[in-house]
């Protein structure tokens, strides 16, 4: 039985992610662009990996899409107001952070004019259209280098998360699995398999856990306030756990000996526990939210020197 439910995880989990995208984050931070105008261009290259089947679902961070720009030429009008007018290349880079590797790369000229240098930049950066094929030739040979990456890591990916899973860090763990775009056909395969596997020993594990306290409790005061302690801890357990049959065997053992007022009050609690409990009853979305907040919670890190020695 517990293979079974494992193989159906497995399978939900890869179920769920069959649309994800490979995620690239779009960071600017070139100095010589004004503060203003490079959040204008990194938005609109946010916006060009969503036109292109890309996406920031905060699964990556080591896939980035940058740009820098140089200047070739400058003049300031002699009109009142005085306007600067600057003709720039604007070069697009798409690479890994972590290994320090270029995928792809375009050079687009751009001009732009206003009545201070960051407006010019501003109007400079609206001739940049992400459905335009020197972008969507860029982005296409970056996929397919991100593509060979993860087909020729799958044993190190699936290597790490296993590490991970002996620190009990299993919502880690499927965070890194589920960073495999579907693109990796047989990767994804094993790496969803596998998080199937990580999330049910992560909720079994936090089961047991949960459990033991909940029989210490009632131990210790078997009665209405044990009752209510218990209440809040097996409100925490998953009911898709290994060891649900021994949270249903307490719970009976709980109410056949409480009075007519704590029965009550007990079996009221059940109900929200169970109504609390109906979102976690969906393998497919549980799997998600794990690596979602995980990654979420994480700090952003910015490899702004390996970045910078891309230029």
């Amino acid at each position: 039985m517990k293979r079974t439910l494992l193989y159906i995880v497995g399978i939900l989990f890869a179920t769920a992610s069959s649309a994800q995208s490979i995620s690239i984050r779009a960071q600017v931070i070139d100095e010589k662009i004004p503060e203003e105008a490079a959040r204008n261009l990194e938005t609109k290259l946010q916006r060009a990996l969503t036109a292109n089947g890309y996406a920031d679902n905060g699964y990556t961070e080591r896939f980035v899409l940058t740009a820098k720009v140089d200047i070739t030429q400058k003049d300031i009008t002699p009109t009142t107001p005085a306007r600067i007018s600057e003709k720039m290349d604007i070069t697009l880079m798409v690479g890994d952070v972590v290994e320090n590797k270029i995928y792809s790369s375009v050079t687009l000229q751009a001009a732009g004019i206003g009545t201070n240098e960051n407006k010019a930049f501003i109007n400079a950066f609206r001739n940049i259209k992400g459905n335009s094929p020197e972008i969507q030739q860029m982005l296409s040979e970056a996929k397919e280098k991100i593509a060979d990456y993860y087909t020729n890591h799958c044993p190190e990916i699936l290597q790490r998360a296993n590490a991970l899973v002996t620190q009990q860090s299993y919502d880690e763990a499927i965070f890194v699995l589920n960073s495999i775009p579907n693109i990796c056909n047989d990767c994804f395969q094993q790496c969803q398999q596998q998080a199937g596997t990580i999330y049910q020993k992560k909720i079994d594990t936090e089961s047991t856990v949960l459990l033991e306290r909940a029989k210490t409790a009632w131990m210790e005061n078997p009665n209405d306030t044990g009752a209510s302690q218990v209440a809040d801890i097996i409100s925490q357990i998953n009911p898709q756990s290994s060891n649900y049959a021994d949270v249903t065997a307490l719970r009976s053992t709980i109410e056949a000996k409480l009075q007519a007022d704590a029965k009550r009050k007990w079996e009221f609690k059940m109900r929200q526990y169970e109504d609390n409990q109906l979102f976690k009853r969906s393998i497919v979305e549980a799997g998600k939210a794990i690596g979602t907040a995980w990654a979420k919670k994480q700090p952003t890190t910015i490899f702004k020197t390996i970045i910078r020695s891309w230029w």
